[in-house]
């Protein structure tokens, strides 16, 4: 081992549903992975590539060590013999547990070396500060067309206090323990190695298997086999190691965690917003360059621009969003991540937005699903107006991202296809009225007001609709899971002016 590189060693990464395939293009193009193999909610791979670089995946909700991926297994009717079969199954000859396990403890130390020089390159030399490094680069003004926008500086009250925040997001957890030698894992049930161990199973269960048995019930078998094998003793509240275990119709899969906490778990992000491993995903389609123009026109607390600014910091971001609340804790965020030099924040409303026309390279936004949090107007009735004025701001061959609800992706999409003239069917096909006498006109002006201001606001919709796909090519639309909530992400490309 050199380099901190494990040789030869298989992994896998857990993902949200939907993710699997950004997933898949990310280990290939950070981790030079090979015998890359992607499932529903997981990816397989084997790199050599070293810890460091491992942690850097961004669109992984946890990355484990592979100790075996079989196939399903086929439980007998007997509930007593199903257990017996599985804790076989599962755990297999003890010599696999030792190399993996070993593997995992080369890389805790490897861990331990990186955070003692994580201040010190290669060569030596201390690397410079991000303040430092930030000011020998010099960030292009945003030009606006209407100066009394309010501007935020990156700090919620007009000035950050970095040490206050940092000091009031540690948290005191209970002490790791320390991995055993590698002598005692090498003799698993000697004296020493009883105690040397102390482990947890993590199970769960999907499928025909999970019909008979529960996650508990397994992962308590599981456990007891795997301490009587191998001589660990189990610790639930702070193990050293933990195992996990998914059993399914689709395979069995069981791994040990290299971090103890998940990827998606950013350490940068003093409050979470959207899910940060879907942010990721929209910033990678936006396929953001070096000296891009960034927008984020509905930022909220401002994930997308944090994720997009730390995976590619050559960029210029800028967000915008109409609420102060939401536009101090996005400032937040921005300090918290010692960001401040690489994102701008102003407040303004999306469709005003005070930019020249054609000013942006790539635009960016998660469309609020009224859930989370309120929103003062119907998101379906605006939205033709929000995209005018997203496409109006951007550039020629600029990049729109946008994470929409299931809803209002069906409606973007339905934009595209001939409405049907109901209302002259309607008209053709309702039966005739024989009675002659002539009606009295309406006393009430309101309701003929009120008809033709709807006629006439629909014809402004459709007149808005037709002009933005004119202007846009859709380049793909990809579902993806926000927990509970399913979502839309759409991507497209507009369309140079003729």
């Amino acid at each position: 081992m050199s380099g901190g590189r494990i040789p030869g060693s298989r992994y896998f990464c857990t993902a949200s549903k939907g993710l699997e395939r950004f997933l898949r293009e990310e280990v290939c193009l950070k981790l030079a992975a090979h015998h890359v193999e992607q499932v529903s909610g997981k990816v397989f791979f084997t790199t050599e590539a070293d810890l460091k670089k491992l942690k850097s995946l961004k669109c992984a909700e946890r990355l484990f060590l592979l100790v075996k991926k079989l196939p399903p297994i086929e439980m007998p009717r007997h509930k007593g013999k199903g257990v017996h079969v599985l804790q076989k199954y599962v755990i297999g000859e003890s010599s696999k547990w030792l190399e993996v396990v070993y593997k995992w403890q080369s890389l805790q130390d490897l861990s331990k070396e990186q955070e003692c020089t994580s201040d010190v390159t290669e060569t030596g030399i201390k690397r410079p500060t991000q303040q430092e490094s930030s000011e020998t680069r010099k960030r292009p003004k945003l030009e606006l067309d209407k100066p009394q926008a309010t501007v935020f500086d990156g700090s919620p009250m007009g000035q950050c206090d970095l040490h206050s925040i940092i000091e009031g997001s540690c948290q005191n957890n209970a002490p790791i323990q320390s991995p055993p030698s590698p002598d005692e894992l090498l003799n698993p049930k000697g004296r020493g190695a009883a105690s040397s161990i102390h482990f947890r199973v993590s199970c769960r269960c999907s499928g025909n298997i999970a019909k008979s048995f529960t996650s508990q019930e397994l992962g308590r078998a599981i456990g007891v086999a795997l301490g009587r094998e191998m001589g660990w003793k189990a610790e639930l509240r702070n193990p050293m190691l933990e195992v996990y275990v998914h059993l399914s119709d689709i395979h069995c899969v069981v791994g040990i965690p290299i971090v103890r906490l998940p990827l998606a778990s950013r350490d940068y992000i003093k409050s979470a917003g959207l899910r940060s491993t879907v942010a990721w995903a929209m910033a990678y389609l936006a396929d953001i360059k070096a000296g891009s123009l960034v927008l984020d026109p509905m930022c909220g607390l401002g994930t997308i621009l944090l994720e997009a600014a730390k995976e590619w910091p050559n960029a210029y971001y800028h967000g915008i969003d109409n609420t102060d609340s939401q536009l101090q804790m996005a400032s937040a965020n921005v300090c918290f991540a010692k960001l401040s030099n690489n994102i701008d924040l102003m407040r303004a409303s999306v469709t005003e937005l005070p930019l020249l026309t054609e000013s942006i390279d790539v635009v960016i936004s998660d469309i609020p699903f009224g859930k989370k949090f309120k929103i003062s107007q119907d998101t379906k009735t605006i939205m033709p107006y929000i995209l005018k004025e997203m496409v109006r701001v951007l550039s020629a061959d600029g990049t729109l991202v946008l994470l929409l609800s299931q809803e209002l992706s069906l409606d973007i999409q339905q934009w595209q296809k001939p409405k049907s003239h109901q209302s002259n069917k309607e008209k053709l096909t309702a039966p005739q009225d024989t009675d002659t006498t002539p009606t009295e006109p309406s006393s009430d002006p309101i309701e003929k007001v009120d008809v033709e201001d709807t006629s006439a606001a629909e014809k402004e919709q459709s007149e808005v609709k037709a002009k933005i796909l004119a202007s846009l090519v859709p380049m793909g639309i990809f579902q993806v899971s926000l927990g509970v909530t399913e979502a839309s992400i759409h991507r497209y490309k507009k369309i140079p002016r003729t």
